[in-house]
């Protein structure tokens, strides 16, 4: 665990990603917060987190953009990563950060991915006493939300 700044995560993130999303003819924008705070936590392990995220959102999105926000909110940076992707049903909003649980859809198996990594995005968020969740519409996209305490208390387990 180590100070981290939040612009790199995503500058590091947005540079492994942007070769996928060109080749997919997708906007990648990425929007950082002027003069954020430096984070306590494992850079490593977030930066692992918000590439999942992005890679998912140019996974599963035919046509668009995909958007990562970075800012603070009352001592915690608040994370997003929008997508224009066909969303996600409600019913398996609450379910897609369960180990193996996976939308199941013939988009979802042409896709291909094991399913296994939302389980373990949310399992180092809350390692760092954060939360994460989704907000989705069918047919208009997906944004995935992460809020991280700026100085996170990080504990070794999962609560």
């Amino acid at each position: 665990m180590g100070e981290y700044a939040i612009e790199s995560v995503v500058e590091t993130v947005r540079s492994a990603t942007e070769s996928l999303a060109q080749n997919k003819k997708l906007a990648l924008k990425t929007e950082v917060a002027k003069s954020l705070p430096i984070g306590l936590g494992d850079e490593q392990r977030l930066t692992q987190v918000l590439l999942n995220l992005v890679g998912n959102a140019i996974k599963f999105t035919d046509a668009g953009e995909v958007r990562v926000n970075a800012t603070t909110a009352n001592s915690h940076f608040a994370v997003s990563v929008a997508d224009t992707g066909p969303g996600i049903p409600e019913e398996h909003q609450a379910r897609i950060f369960e180990q193996f649980h996976q939308v199941d859809s013939s988009n979802t198996k042409a896709k291909g991915g094991t399913g296994l990594g939302l389980a373990i995005a949310k399992q180092i968020v809350e390692m760092h006493g954060g939360r994460i969740w989704v907000e989705s519409t069918m047919g208009q996209g997906s944004t995935f939300r992460m809020e991280l305490p700026i100085r996170a208390e990080y504990r070794k387990s999962a609560p």
